[in-house]
């Protein structure tokens, strides 16, 4: 349990923080500290000397929560794969947040007299990297990961990380953006039996209507999680469509904020669409918060449960506390699969004439 006291130096330490990423380190005095916590001059120098002191304190706590949290799931058993979703879906939430980047600030420090009595950022980087490395060897134990060069991997990871943050400080970056870089991670470092998620984009066109083709080959004219996918005339409108339901400017008055994403397998092949919808309305209570299919011809490889487990870590960045997912009664596997993820029978309905269940799944 904290003291008192150093209850009141994390409190002025999430303070100046804020402070920090939007003004940068030069930017930011003791006064503007005191009057961001509340606290007298008296009161904020009891527990630091100087802004210098404050910052590498802030400092110290980088990595060491990463570092605790992979430790963790590793001994938890959670795959790998999962872990490393979670941590490239909060980088890509956060190289656009330039309010919350401390990129600056950090260039600021270590360029001046205050860095002189900080940790070497020599130090952050080899915390960081301990990290990355236990996550990649152990993804490389269970077979999740290829990659003959852990360091070489976490360089690329924390360079091009840290260079998109602080240069979204100076610029605005293309939309997107995050997203293709930190995918190219994924492809790079999952296995080749290991799916990604990856938003629809116009490269994806031949592959897609060939995914397409393959349900209907198969006698199904329906693709679940797909957004209409089945009945599009034009990939290049579905596109439009669906690119437009992801912001919650564009969205359709008709519909909710969705993203939609392709499983691609380590050949590029798409072996599946899975979509997350942010929030039920009446249309979807009984349908709920996502749907999936697998490619008739690439069922029974663990796909569908590769798919479902990372739209759980998506949809908890993105703020939900629970899934709802709806699924026939009489399609075993899917059922088994959403019982694999956690999901609890809520209660039943009837879609189309078939009986259909509702699971909730825990986030």
């Amino acid at each position: 349990m904290q003291s008192k006291g150093e209850s009141t130096r994390q409190a002025i330490c999430e303070k100046a923080r804020e402070l920090f990423c939007k003004r940068g380190f030069k930017g930011v005095a003791m006064q503007d500290i005191c009057k961001a916590t509340g606290l007298s001059r008296g009161g904020l120098y009891r527990h630091f000397d100087s802004t210098g002191q404050i910052f590498s304190a802030i400092l110290e706590g980088f990595g060491g929560a990463q570092n605790r949290g992979i430790h963790e799931q590793i001994g938890r058993g959670v795959p790998a794969s999962l872990i490393l979703e979670e941590l490239l879906c909060r980088y890509e939430y956060e190289i656009p947040d330039s309010g919350s980047s401390l990129s600056l600030a950090v260039c600021e420090f270590y360029s001046g007299s205050d860095s002189v009595n900080a940790p070497p950022i020599l130090d952050w980087y080899e915390s960081s990297r301990a990290g990355w490395e236990e996550l990649i060897r152990y993804g490389l134990d269970t077979g999740e990961f290829s990659c003959p060069d852990p360091r070489g991997m976490f360089d690329l990871v924390v360079f091009a990380y840290q260079g998109a943050r602080l240069w979204g400080r100076l610029m605005e970056l293309p939309k997107g953006t995050p997203g293709r870089m930190l995918g190219q991670v994924r492809r790079l470092l999952l296995g080749p039996e290991m799916i990604r998620l990856e938003r629809p984009r116009p490269e994806h066109k031949e592959r897609a209507l060939e995914f397409r083709e393959g349900f209907f080959a198969h006698g199904e004219p329906t693709i679940f999680g797909s957004e209409l996918l089945d009945k599009t005339e034009s990939y290049d409108k579905w596109l439009e469509s669906v690119t437009r339901n992801t912001d919650p400017k564009t969205v359709d008055p008709n519909w909710v904020l969705t993203d939609t994403y392709f499983a691609l397998d380590g050949r590029d092949d798409i072996v599946g669409i899975i979509d997350l919808r942010h929030e039920l309305n009446g249309f979807l209570k009984d349908l709920g918060n996502c749907g999936y299919s697998v490619r008739p011809a690439k069922r029974c490889h663990g796909y569908g449960s590769q798919m479902l487990g990372l739209l759980t870590v998506r949809a908890k960045a993105a703020g939900l506390s629970e899934l709802h997912i709806s699924v026939e009664r009489d399609n075993a596997p899917s059922v088994r699969v959403i019982k694999g993820w956690g999901g609890v029978y809520e209660r039943s309905f009837s879609h189309e004439g078939a009986g259909a269940d509702v699971y909730v799944v825990p986030l």
